[in-house]
Parts: structure tokens; C-alpha cells; sequence
């Protein structure tokens, strides 16, 4: 039931995901769909609509310029040429040093992530009639943005750019990629698609990256970060810095091994398990228990990679126990639900959800055999999941379903899938460390 809570990741949103992902601990507490690649660990950035200050540096022209860099340059030319359409950050190119022979033969492996496939979603349903060749540019820029993305998480977690660069180019790179949509939609077009003005984008985005924080694994929410900063050394933080940036590192390399093949889950959960605990030690041995409580709150946060949270109305597996299915509405207990849904249709529920977890249940084991991939694994069981919902939405009413299966708490008041412009503000304040993903299914071009 995941599905229905995750956010869009529109194309201008989800690219701030990455850095400011890791304003999220990476402690998985089940399995470790790792980063890197994979809607495994989450985090994203994505998802279903339902899912991111120019300077000298980068230049202040408005719109999308073709790159002059390498010899690859004829090839990304002649590539714009022939699609006036498709066009190239170059400032960008350039501050990484991206081979554009490189970028044009490996762009396209970013048309199985949950982002692309999820955002082609969205374009096809509300730019129906839109032209071929504009919606074939569409791919392409997007293929690019996320590919430019993936080399500015490895520049920033590898220290070969700070903070600061990251974040600016984060925000130039989501400007460029906003103003090929401006080159190819009508103003209609561009308002139904991103619910937002197109000369609204630019401030819009420039507000999402102020006071974007530099660290990003303070957990401690007693104490402001600028606190924290003046209440540790500079030092100790920079080198507490470079270790999680390690940590979110090895993370992304481990969901990309893993995506290829090259390792299996109890392999990444060991590899996983191994670099949090590398990353716990380091602070253990830089910082002061003091120091680690300003930080993260308590030694058992920093341990955990979480703050405390007020107690679920649901305790253990009770809702399991008791209901035969899982609760996932935090503020909604068992009693609640058996005083606001009917004996019939929680039986009807419970049967939904057993069904569910035996097929999970089995294509579990065909993985476990490697009798399919794991790509295809995250595809039926998002198919079983969607199945699962609809059948449930079948027999209660909103208010109903909202009881038991809001994950927000949220149940006095209609709820919606998030708009472009309200997953712009959430997408920031989710984590996300950059994900490619499996394949739901891949966009018709």
C-alpha cells in the first residue's frame, strides 16, 4: 500500500532529493533495497501524481544551451540540431567533466527508474495529444537531468565539490531542465503538467535550496542546527560529515551492484550493515556522549538512525493478531475500526490481505530460488499491492479507507494525491538519496 503514499517526483521537484536526502538516517529496519538504484531503501528522490542563484559560475542565461564540451560535442550538436527540442546543461558538463560520448550511450539506463518511468506517467496522461518528437526531446532531457543527477551525488559524496557548489548546481540544474518544458509546451500545457507558472519556477526552486542544511545527519529536533554548530567544533563536524558521506556512498554503490547482479540482498544487508556500523564507531571515536546527544539527540538515536516518536495506536503485531491484516494508519487502534467498520467487511479485508501475502509469499520464494530477477520481483509486487487497494477501496467508503489505511493520520477531511506544486515543498522535506529502481515498466517514447 506503499504506492498510494508516494510522491510524485516531478521532474522540476525531485532532483534536490539526493543531497537533501540524506537529511534522512539510512538505517533500513527490513530489507535494504538499497540506493543508488532502487526504490529498495528508501529513498527519491520519484512517483504517482500520486512519487528536487545563478551565479558567474554557472551563467544567467534563461534559456537551454547546447554543450561545447569534448569531442563527443558534434554528436550532442547534431543531436540538437535534429531535435530543437533536446538541448544540454553545459556550465554543468563542464564543472563535472562529463564525456558527452559517455552521457548520449548511458542516458538511457535511466528510463527504468521509478522517477522516469513514474513522470512519463504523468506526461502521457495530461499531455495527451502531444507531439511525438516533443514528448522523444521530453525523454531525452530527462534521461540527461538524471544522469547529470547521479554525477553530481558521486562529485558531492566523493568531496570532489562542497556543499555549497552542490546545492547551486542542484538548483541551476533544475532551472535548465524547467526551461526545456518552456521551449515545447504552451502556457496550458506547462500550468496542467507542473501546476505552476512557468515564471514562478525559478524563485520557487531558488526558495526550496535557502538555508538547505549542510549537515545533514543531525537528528537532535530540540535544538536548531545552528545550535548544534555553535555547540560542536567545526572540526568534529566536518569529520562526522565525511563519514556519513561515506555511508550514503557505499549505499548508492550497493543498490547499483545490485541492480546489475553483481550481489544479492543478504549480501547488501551485510554490506549495508556493515558501513552503518563503520559510520556509528567513527562518531563514537570523533565525538563526546555530550556531543553525541547535541547531535543526534541520544546515543540510542545515533544507533538507530531515528529520533523517538509518539507510541502507534497499534502495539507489535495486534492489528495482525487480532484483524487477520495490518494497520497502517498510526492514530487508528483496533477498537477503533471494529467500532467504525461493519463484522462483514473486515472479514473481507482480512481476506484481501491474506491473499496478498501468499502471493508475496511466493514470488518471495522464486526470488529466493533466483527463479526471477529482481526487477521483475518489485514489479508483481507492486501489481499484488495495487490489486490489494483496489479491492479494499471496493468495499469501504473513503472515510473508511482513509481509517485504516492513511499512513498520515489524516482522517477528518478528504484527502488527495499531492499536486505538482505540493510535492515541490514535500519532496524537500522527504529524504531521498538519489535511486535508480527497478522497472514497473518502461514509458512508451
Amino acid at each position: 500500500m506503499n504506492k498510494r503514499n508516494k510522491i510524485i517526483y516531478i521532474a522540476v521537484f525531485f532532483v534536490c532529493l539526493s543531497a537533501l536526502a540524506i537529511s534522512y538516517y539510512m538505517f533500513p529496519d527490513e530489507d535494504p533495497v538499497p540506493e543508488g538504484s532502487g526504490d529498495f531503501v528508501r529513498e527519491q528522490t520519484s512517483g504517482p501524481s500520486r512519487d528536487a542563484g545563478k551565479n558567474a559560475l554557472f551563467g544567467n542565461n534563461t534559456s537551454p544551451a547546447v554543450s561545447p564540451v569534448g569531442q563527443a560535442v558534434l554528436d550532442s550538436v547534431t543531436d540538437a540540431a535534429s531535435d530543437p527540442y533536446v538541448s544540454y546543461p553545459d556550465a554543468l558538463i563542464e564543472l563535472l567533466n562529463i564525456d558527452m560520448d559517455d552521457l548520449l550511450a548511458n542516458r538511457d539506463a535511466f528510463k527504468n527508474t521509478i522517477i522516469h518511468v513514474e513522470w512519463m506517467d504523468r506526461v502521457n496522461a495530461i499531455l495527451k495529444n502531444l507531439d511525438p518528437v516533443k514528448r522523444a526531446a521530453i525523454i531525452k532531457n530527462q534521461t540527461t537531468l538524471l544522469y547529470i543527477k547521479d554525477k553530481l551525488n558521486e562529485a558531492y559524496l566523493t568531496g570532489k565539490i562542497d556543499h555549497a557548489t552542490f546545492i547551486k548546481a542542484l538548483a541551476d540544474l533544475m532551472k535548465w531542465h524547467q526551461k526545456t518544458y518552456e521551449s515545447m509546451l504552451t502556457n496550458d500545457e506547462y500550468l496542467a503538467l507542473f501546476e505552476i507558472a512557468p515564471e514562478h519556477v525559478d524563485d520557487t526552486i531558488d526558495g526550496l535550496f535557502d538555508g538547505a542544511p549542510e549537515y545533514s545527519f543531525i537528528l537532535n529536533q530540540g535544538i536548531p542546527p545552528h545550535e548544534v554548530t555553535q555547540q560542536v567544533q567545526g572540526y568534529k563536524l566536518e569529520e562526522v560529515n565525511s563519514h556519513f558521506k561515506r555511508m550514503v556512498w557505499d549505499r548508492e554503490q550497493i543498490g547499483k551492484k545490485i541492480n546489475a547482479g553483481e550481489m544479492n540482498l543478504d549480501q547488501a544487508r551485510e554490506a549495508l550493515n556493515r558501513s552503518q556500523q563503520a559510520f556509528i564507531a567513527k562518531c563514537k571515536e570523533i565525538l563526546t556522549i555530550d556531543e553525541i546527544n547535541t547531535i543526534f539527540g541520544s546515543l540510542e538515536a545515533l544507533e538507530t538512525g531515528a529520533t523517538p516518536t509518539e507510541a502507534p495506536a497499534v502495539v507489535g503485531d495486534e492489528d495482525i493478531e487480532q484483524l487477520g491484516f495490518q494497520i497502517e494508519n498510526p492514530t487508528t487502534s483496533v477498537d477503533k475500526v471494529r467500532e467504525k467498520i461493519n463484522n462483514d467487511k473486515i472479514e473481507d479485508i482480512r481476506f484481501f490481505y491474506q491473499e496478498m501475502h501468499t502471493e508475496k509469499e511466493k514470488i518471495i520464494s522464486r526470488l529466493d530460488a533466483e527463479e526471477i530477477t529482481l526487477e521483475t520481483y518489485e514489479t508483481i509486487s507492486s501489481e499484488i499491492d495495487a490489486a490489494f487497494e483496489e479491492n479494499c477501496r471496493s468495499i469501504l467508503t473513503d472515510e473508511e479507507y482513509r481509517l485504516i489505511f492513511d499512513v498520515t493520520g489524516v482522517t477528518g477531511s478528504e484527502t488527495s494525491p499531492p499536486s505538482a506544486r505540493e510535492s515541490l515543498q514535500e519532496s524537500i522535506e522527504k529524504e531521498i538519496v538519489p535511486q535508480k529502481t527497478t522497472e514497473e515498466k518502461v514509458p512508451e517514447e
